[in-house]
């Protein structure tokens, strides 16, 4: 999620449905609420002190956007981490990002996001000198800047969907390098800013696909290191097992279930 305490960020007072569903959404992202965890309305509640209509409500929305599922009888829990939601982020980014070479941006945007720009370089450094913690802070101004370029989009449904499959992406991403080896590289995006600021816009189109691609390798192959198990769901007894593994859902096509023999 991209810092809300950014100056570049657009001023508003947030409703408290808003708010809390933020908090939860963060929550969620960060891993602070794990894959499949079950979720107290009234623990949430009293951990927050808010009203138990705020805090249903704000479950809701979650639950369109795809952080939260609600059963029957069984309450709310965290979406699980699956091979399908994964295929579907990198689906979506695919289908979409391309969109954000086309935005105009005024002379002031421009400068913004190279002020975005400078200050990830740094901190960029900053990480590859040994300082970790410099990694959090680079990628909320790289969030910032696609945020930038979202709010210009000529289509706010089309805006608010990148900005949820770039949360959700966050959250792989997180998940993957907890559970794995290796940290998702950094995207450096001045090429991206100049190329649009000299009218480049298709070599601004490529730089996008890279980066979606970027995503997708690195999640791919990280999920064939992580215990996917213990988040996914576990298959029901009464079914046939299945024919094919995470890996095949991800990489390439589902191969047909092996026919029985007699």
């Amino acid at each position: 999620m991209f810092d809300v305490q950014s100056p570049f960020l657009p001023t508003g007072m947030p409703d408290s449905v808003s708010i809390a569903e933020n908090k939860l959404k963060h929550a969620v992202i960060s891993g602070a609420l794990t894959a499949g965890e079950r979720l107290s309305e009234v623990e949430i509640c009293r951990a927050h002190g808010l009203g138990r209509g705020i805090v249903r409500a704000a479950l809701v929305r979650l639950t369109h956007s795809g952080f939260v599922v609600s059963q029957p009888r069984s309450g709310w829990k965290v979406t699980p981490i699956t091979a399908i939601g994964l295929r579907e982020v990198i689906l979506g980014r695919r289908q979409l990002e391309s969109l954000l070479a086309d935005v105009e941006l005024p002379a002031e945007e421009f400068m913004r996001m190279e002020t975005l720009c400078d200050m990830q370089a740094a901190l960029t450094a900053a990480h590859v000198a040994g300082l970790d913690e410099q990694i959090v802070l680079a990628r909320r101004y790289e969030r910032q800047l696609k945020h930038l370029l979202a709010m210009h989009l000529k289509a706010p449904l089309i805006a608010g969907w990148l900005e949820n499959l770039w949360d959700k992406s966050d959250r792989y991403i997180g998940f993957l390098e907890v559970s794995g080896t290796q940290k998702f590289p950094l995207i450096d995006w001045s090429a991206f800013v100049e190329a649009k600021r000299v009218g480049r816009i298709e070599a601004a189109r490529e730089f996008l696909a890279e980066a979606c691609e970027s995503f997708a390798r690195f999640a791919q192959a990280r999920f064939l290191e992580s215990d996917v198990a213990a988040v996914e769901p576990a298959p029901k007894k009464s079914r046939a097992p299945m024919g094919a593994e995470f890996p095949t859902t991800v990489l390439s096509k589902n191969e047909p279930n092996p026919k029985r023999t007699s």
